[in-house]
């Protein structure tokens, strides 16, 4: 390398001996690499480079602003940990190189000539001194080559707090992390306690409502009312079903499935008759195809079911009918799909429609009181066989349940 960039000299001579050795230090010193003794490294390849360099110290600023010592070589009776003042602050602050004749602190006080180069480079400042014991000041090229280890030392520095910092923030995103996932398993908890506890006052409301429709023998407004008394008190039962099938897949227990031998004509016929006896003003088209039977959980195909349906009414085109397919056409699986009309969701919802607590991006349904986990306990029910469920619009909404026919045996 050096010959080609002094060939034009007499080979050999003192000016090419002395460029070539400039170059081959100012690549070692380049070649450091940015590891635990690097600061120590740089220093003892400055000082061993340049025979002039009798003494050399490395000066950082800490997070007080003070300079402390990082490295040094050359001093005598021992280093000090810090400096104040003098020229290393200078040139901390002001930047730059200064070149001075007699020492500065910490170098030893027998130096006849010294420099320092500021160090910067992100937040890192600092200054790196060298010094001389000869007559003569150092050099041009002793002055290049403390400029390359100033700015090599520098680079070193600042990656280093780069790292530290990036340490400091994976740890803390680790722990909050940690926290995180321990608020949510504590929420999810008492979520399933209260849909636990809540369980049997409700039924109880629930029966005595159904007790006293059924006797009869009550006025007009007193039959609305007990009617009333008991929708309601379905739904949140329904609601709080919802709930502990919800703390049951977070808590890590998953949802249970009992199966075996089903039809899912009947199934989808039994879900679209009980709500379209609560929905007259909405058609429920049904189109089953092939062969629908398969070994699943029935019950929880219904839940799977009502769910996609309820939503479709609830968020479809009032003007429209939902449409129900179920294809059987294939040997190993069978499709439910759930059609409704309307203005389709953005491509970003649909990214987490099957996440808890996610509703459609519709506040003026007409019914917009639950808690948005029917379709994330779909997908947990669907998971459960095995299956898989999608949504998409072209663009018409469409859910898209797949099942097959057998549950796959435990891995």
């Amino acid at each position: 390398m050096a010959n080609d960039v002094f060939g034009g000299e007499a080979a050999g001579g003192p000016a090419v001996r002395r460029r070539r050795r400039v170059v081959e230090v100012a690549e070692r010193l380049l070649a450091v690499d940015p590891e635990e003794h690097a600061l120590r490294r740089l220093v003892g390849v400055l000082a061993d480079g340049v025979p002039s360099i009798d003494s050399a110290a490395l000066l950082v600023r800490d997070a007080d602003a003070r300079l402390e010592l990082a490295a040094h070589v050359g001093l005598e009776g021992g280093a000090p940990e810090e400096v104040s003042g003098g020229l290393a602050e200078e040139v901390a602050v002001a930047g730059g190189v200064r070149a001075v004749e007699g020492s500065a602190p910490p170098l030893p006080a027998a130096t006849r000539s010294t420099i320092a180069v500021a160090l910067a480079a992100g937040d890192v400042s600092g200054a790196l001194l060298v010094g001389s014991r000869g007559g003569e000041p150092l050099d041009e090229d002793a002055l290049l080559l403390v400029r390359i280890a100033a700015d090599r030392a520098a680079l070193v520095l600042d990656r280093a707090r780069l790292q530290r910092a990036g340490e400091d923030a994976r740890e803390t995103l680790a722990r909050a992390a940690a926290d995180l996932a321990s608020r949510r398993r504590a929420v999810d908890f008492i979520l399933g306690v209260v849909g636990h506890d809540l369980r049997n006052p409700l039924g109880a409301i629930h029966m005595s409502a159904s007790l006293l429709h059924t006797k009869g023998g009550l006025s007009g407004w007193q039959a609305r009312a007990i009617e009333r008394l008991r929708s309601s008190a379905g739904r949140m039962g329904r609601i709080i079903a919802d709930l502990l099938s919800y703390t049951r897949t977070r808590l890590g227990n998953g949802i249970p499935i009992s199966k075996r031998e089903a039809s899912l004509d009947a199934i989808v016929q039994k879900v679209a008759d009980e709500l379209q006896a609560v929905n007259q003003g909405r058609a429920i088209t049904l189109d089953f195809r092939g062969d629908v039977a398969g070994e699943w959980d029935p019950d929880r195909l219904e839940q799977v079911a009502s769910n996609l349906v309820s939503n479709a009414i609830d968020h479809g085109d009032p003007s429209g009918p939902v449409a129900v397919e179920v294809d059987g056409t294939s040997p190993d699986e069978v499709v439910l799909n759930v059609r409704n009309g309307g203005d389709g969701f953005p491509r970003e919802v649909l990214s987490h429609l099957f996440e808890p607590f996610s509703r459609p991006p519709d506040e003026k349904s007409r019914k917009a009181s639950g808690l948005g986990l029917g379709l994330y306990i779909s997908r947990e029910i669907v998971r459960a066989h095995g299956g898989e469920i999608t949504a998409r619009c072209d663009p018409d909404v469409v859910v898209t349940v797949r099942l097959p026919r057998r549950m796959p045996a435990p891995g």
